[in-house]
């Protein structure tokens, strides 16, 4: 992975495990790759558990693709 990568995961999620997330995070960061990772507490997979939760997510992925999207719009 050579590209700025943005994460999302639930704290809870069952399908893929959080320390997942974690671990890619870590490692893109050392490579010096551009990454954030989101981590929704009491979530799983869907964020279906608080819908400020959802808002968030949409919020900070438009940030991400304002920043690293090259001219999308």
């Amino acid at each position: 992975v050579r590209t700025a990568t943005h994460i999302i995961t639930g704290e809870d999620d069952v399908r893929v495990d959080a320390d997942q997330s974690y671990i890619l995070e870590r490692g893109l960061y050392t490579l010096g790759i551009p990454v954030q990772l989101l981590v929704f507490p009491k979530e799983g997979h869907g964020l279906q558990n608080n819908p400020w939760h959802g808002k968030i997510k949409v919020r900070e992925e438009l940030k991400w693709l304002e920043k690293y999207g090259h001219g999308l719009q």
